[in-house]
């Protein structure tokens, strides 16, 4: 350690034991302003942060209303953010691991640019559910406490991440893609209630728990089973804590399948209608069953939307009706409409002429 004149303190060789955590590196620290200015360069191990996210040593975690991705919500404990008015600077960190209480993350390289109680994370690589993150995060507590970003994720383990995450064990595949978003609040519930943003992604392979859309196609059975896709790709916008989606597409063997609707990030619920379609090749072509999936994320209801099952799929026969008749209208009143207009205005253009006719045979 050397303490220069100028309130310049020089660290080398730096060890620390933070909280059952062994910390080495080095760091350059400017005393002479109102608070310090550090430049440091930090490293890790097996780095265990599950206090700091709101666990306890059993890994469960706490809070007012349940923890991260435990059932009963998201947690209200609050969040002190205080420790970002200590001091300025930049800080190069490294960890081979980092435990977040709900999520776990590997190997993780990260640039961190700290400024009056804002921090800019630049996530050069984040390591985690076998996939890799990198972007930008930050941290802002300079008016009460914000989360926002852009990130962006290739070759992540849903099933792994998701049931970390939020408790959710239905999806398993591999992910891609990106980020957009900002959440405000002093908690983690307030903030998943705030989220707002966009993004989009896209899956490979994989399979969904809790329905077999090939069973529910063929017999209309919604009990249980496995659907496995071969690819899925969506886009989505989130507004007061909920994701929006209006154009999903799954690819599956023998059925085209599409969906919209709601994923409540805060509420942690979910109103969501996915329809699937028999592809060209099947006895039924074109039958299109919709599937309502609404409730919490931990017991959703999937239910056939026999409403919208019987419009979709009597639309295309009704279409054929409407055309029918209009051809034996036209051939009993012999009448051809002109271009652009409908076959009810030619119908009474024909009748006004008729009209017409006897009037005048009347004072011949």
């Amino acid at each position: 350690v050397t303490l220069t004149g100028a309130m310049n303190l020089s660290v080398r060789g730096l060890n620390l034991q933070v909280d059952g955590n062994s910390l080495t590196g080095a760091a350059d620290v400017n005393l002479s302003g109102d608070v310090p200015r550090v430049n440091a360069q930090i490293a890790a191990g097996a780095l265990d942060l599950s206090r700091l996210a709101g666990a306890d040593s059993t890994g469960e975690a706490g809070g007012g209303s349940g923890g991260g991705g435990g059932a009963q919500g998201w947690s209200t404990e609050p969040i002190d953010a205080s420790a970002l008015a200590l001091a300025n600077g930049e800080m190069a960190f490294s960890a081979d691991s980092i435990d977040l209480g709900d999520l776990k993350l590997g190997r993780t390289r990260t640039l961190m640019t700290l400024d009056q109680s804002r921090a800019v994370f630049a996530l050069r690589e984040v390591r985690g559910y076998d996939g890799l993150v990198t972007g930008d995060f930050v941290v802002n507590n300079r008016a009460g406490l914000s989360v926002g970003g852009t990130l962006r994720a290739e070759g992540l383990d849903m099933e792994r991440f998701l049931t970390d995450a939020a408790g959710i064990t239905r999806f398993s595949t591999k992910a891609g893609g990106t980020l957009n978003f900002l959440g405000v609040g002093n908690s983690v519930d307030a903030i998943m209630k705030s989220l707002s943003g966009d993004g989009r992604f896209e899956t490979g392979r994989g399979v969904i728990s809790g329905i077999d859309l090939d069973r529910l196609m063929r017999a209309g059975d919604v009990t249980g089973g496995t659907t496995i896709f071969d690819a899925m790709n969506a886009s989505f916008t989130m507004d007061k804590g909920n994701l929006f989606n209006d154009d999903l597409v799954m690819r599956l063997p023998l059925i085209h399948a599409e969906g919209k609707g709601r994923i409540g990030l805060g509420a942690r619920d979910i109103d969501y209608l996915f329809t699937p379609v028999l592809l060209e090749g099947e006895t039924s072509k074109g039958l299109a069953i919709p599937v309502r999936i609404r409730g919490p994320w931990e017991s959703p209801r999937i239910v056939p939307d026999l409403e919208k099952a019987i419009d979709m799929n009597l639309k295309e026969e009704r279409k054929k009706a409407e055309e029918r008749l209009e051809r034996e209208v036209q051939e009993r009143l012999n009448i051809t409409p002109e271009e652009g207009q409908s076959l009810e205005d030619a119908a009474k253009d024909k009748l006004e002429d008729r009209a017409k006719r006897e009037l005048r045979k009347l004072f011949e």
